[in-house]
């Protein structure tokens, strides 16, 4: 499975000059977590989260300590104050299993997706999660579906699907098919391991 299979698209971008009022708004109204930050020409630069936001436009409340704040001065007024310059991009053919990792290895919630150099698409630790819960039928069904394109006839192989895990039997004239079956199967979507078995 290929990061564009499971990105989001079209992108919701904020440049720095964007107010953080602003990137609030449109985390809140997208339920997303994160956004990336793009120049004039479109250009990713950067990335703003939740937590960036947070950090930087939660006031204290007086009523909760017992010892006066020190006044932190104007709460952060725009995106470029508080975004990261720091972002992990990969590309739409990246391996999800690999996104996974990125987002895992570098504590991130979303990694924006590129085609060339430009934005296509982002894909969060939602949008990952999501492919494990697909429903077994689903996989079953685009499973047979892609092998019956590649053999040519529907039924060659039997297929079944438990909680993700697809099972292939059949006959095989080799183990270069068998090779070819198995990775073919695990380019769908929710697919977590394949099996693939003799009569």
């Amino acid at each position: 499975m290929k990061a564009h299979e499971i990105m989001t698209t079209p992108v919701v971008t904020v440049t720095p000059d964007h107010s953080a009022r602003e990137a609030i708004a449109l985390l809140a109204e997208h339920e997303f977590t994160s956004l990336p930050g793009v120049d004039d020409d479109g250009d990713v630069i950067g990335i703003v989260s939740e937590i960036d936001l947070l950090r930087a436009r939660m006031p204290h409340d007086p009523r909760a300590h017992a010892l006066p704040q020190r006044d932190a001065g104007d709460p952060t007024r725009t995106v470029g104050d508080v975004m990261s310059d720091v972002v992990v991009c990969l590309s739409e053919n990246a391996d999800a299993a690999d996104l996974a990792e990125v987002l895992v290895d570098n504590r991130i919630r979303a990694v924006p997706i590129l085609r060339g150099g430009d934005l296509v698409g982002i894909v969060s630790r939602r949008d990952v999660l999501r492919t494990l819960l697909r429903d077994d039928t689903a996989i079953r069904s685009d499973v047979r579906e892609r092998l019956a394109a590649y053999a040519g006839e529907p039924d060659r192989w039997d297929v079944r699907v438990a909680d993700g895990v697809v099972t292939v039997r059949g006959p095989w004239a080799d183990d270069r098919e068998r090779r070819a079956v198995s990775n073919l199967a695990a380019t769908v979507p929710g697919v977590v391991r394949v099996h693939v078995r003799g009569h």
